[in-house]
């Protein structure tokens, strides 16, 4: 086309160096043309190619799909979640009671319901940015949610694909999350797709696989695991250091407790306290390694307050089953807890003790820790211990410590462990919380309101029973002089409440079909 030839020309050189000269024609375009002034040099160049640029586009057949319109599913086994049910969806999406999603993911499993099909997108959008919650999200998508996630390459998270090529294909955090679900389902064959391509993994990816091993880690996964503790990487060995030490008839096991049981003795004297003693080495680290076991160098900090020979006491502990000490000395948890607290290498056995039980995850040594929480200071991990109880012993441990505290909430133990429990809280505990709190916010007593009673209140309408609504919202007996705080943090508890309530009771209706 001349003239849009001439503009481009024109353009390039400016119209203080070339004139324009629009060319004429008898067509439309150029009955268009010849209505541009040419008083306006730059007014004229550019009405001209905004014309000529529309007259283009304007004779530009669209793009169209050959592509045959993919087979819809409409059959499905789930019931459709009501549309109630949907709504609440569709507000945890956008970010009100975001940290209730997890829970309402739950629910419509348990309940054998599907996401209604007007929130898939959403949900499926979501479930790219939060890898922890795919597992979830595509267990309540139904046949429908599985063949739309189908037609998107960014969904296919939630797609149907063999095994092998997920492992070979798919990005990192599908490869960690199949790697999960074959371990809690096929233990063997997890390990066996790892074998497939361990030589050839990045470091930080062996160490995260290794982790996942941890799901059902058994005496079967010993030799692979072997195999590990001498990588040429520091992080993986470490990983599978911890994943032997988890099995307690394993060789690396063994061996740790021969040489534990060399250089430590529980001493009961006819006068005076139990404690226990430790004649350790003077290089206890290259005594350690001259017997094939290696432990991480202390890091500064560490070598200042505890020394060479408390940092390698405190590792060899932490590494070795902690039920080995009852079976050694035929003592309880509490009795052997207590004898270290008396020895001189204090510091070193209880962080051992500790590491040791956060691994092995035994009730009766996690009770034994927490009952020597007036250290607390000195020994923070000992509280998130107790997440790892059965729930009903991790509440008649808050029950026994809400009496001991006259059944008010204070800053100690009851107060600690309830942050700590993060599953639905039974009927019984929940009253016996918001009673705690009942008096915690006495309107007459504005001090005793702070900011951690107003951020706990909110984090544990998270865990009361939402069926006790009803009955707990009338509890606050609210003043009109109460303070602005109170008010508010109250608030914020029956809202979230409320929002639970009404969020089971919705994924418990059926759908009205017309």
């Amino acid at each position: 086309m001349q003239t849009w030839d001439e503009i481009l020309a024109t353009a390039v050189v400016g119209t203080e160096q070339r004139e324009f000269k629009l060319a004429t024609s008898e067509d439309e375009l150029g009955s268009l043309l010849a209505q541009i002034s040419n008083t306006d040099r730059e007014g004229s160049l550019l009405s001209a190619a905004s014309v000529i640029a529309l007259y283009r586009s304007a004779g530009v057949a669209p793009p169209t799909d050959t592509q045959p319109l993919p087979e819809a599913r409409s059959d499905d086994e789930m019931s459709r979640g009501s549309s109630a049910s949907g709504q609440h969806l569709a507000l945890l999406l956008e970010g009100e009671f975001k940290e209730v999603l997890p829970e309402w993911l739950a629910a419509m499993q348990r309940a054998s319901k599907r996401v209604p099909e007007e929130h898939l997108p959403a949900l499926l959008d979501f479930g790219r940015t939060e890898p922890s919650l795919r597992g979830m999200i595509v267990a309540v998508l139904g046949r429908r949610g599985e063949w739309l996630a189908a037609q998107n390459p960014d969904w296919s998270y939630a797609t149907r694909r063999e095994e092998k090529d997920v492992w070979e294909t798919g990005s990192r955090e599908e490869r960690l999350l199949l790697l999960e679900h074959l371990r809690s389902v096929e233990p063997v064959r997890a390990r066996e797709i790892l074998a497939t391509t361990w030589a050839q993994e990045p470091v930080k990816d062996r160490v995260a696989f290794l982790e996942k091993l941890a799901i059902g880690v058994s005496s079967s996964d010993e030799s692979f695991i072997n195999e590990a503790l001498h990588d040429r990487s520091v992080e993986v060995r470490r990983a599978a250091r911890g994943l032997l030490a988890a099995l307690p008839d394993s060789e690396f096991s063994r061996r740790l407790k021969e040489l534990a049981n060399q250089v430590l003795s529980f001493k009961k004297p006819l006068l005076g306290k139990a404690r226990i003693e430790a004649a350790l080495p003077e290089d206890p680290i290259a005594w350690l390694k001259a017997n094939d076991i290696e432990i991480d160098n202390p890091p500064r900090n560490a070598a200042q307050s505890m020394g060479a020979k408390g940092w390698a006491l405190k590792e060899l502990i932490s590494l070795i089953p902690i039920a080995h000490w009852s079976e050694l000395w035929t003592k309880s948890p509490i009795e052997i807890i207590r004898a270290g607290l008396d020895s001189e290498w204090r510091e070193s056995l209880v962080l051992g003790f500790v590491f040791a039980t956060r691994r092995d995850r035994d009730p009766d040594w996690i009770e034994a820790l927490l009952e020597f929480m007036s250290d607390y200071e000195k020994f923070p991990q000992v509280t998130e211990l107790a997440a790892s109880l059965p729930a009903a012993r991790l509440e008649a441990l808050i029950f026994r410590s809400l009496k001991s505290e006259s059944e008010e909430l204070r800053d100690v133990q009851a107060f600690r462990l309830l942050w700590v429990h993060r599953s639905n809280w039974s009927d019984q505990l929940s009253r016996a919380v918001v009673n705690s709190f009942k008096k915690r916010v006495d309107p007459g007593k504005s001090n005793n309101f702070d900011w951690q009673t107003k951020t706990a209140l909110k984090q544990f309408a998270r865990f009361v029973s939402p069926a006790l609504y009803d009955e707990l919202a009338l509890a606050w007996q609210m003043e009109s002089e109460s303070p602005p705080n109170l008010s508010k943090g109250v608030d914020a508890f029956q809202s979230l409440l409320a929002f639970r309530r009404d969020m089971h009771r919705a994924i418990s209706e059926k759908e009205q079909t017309s």
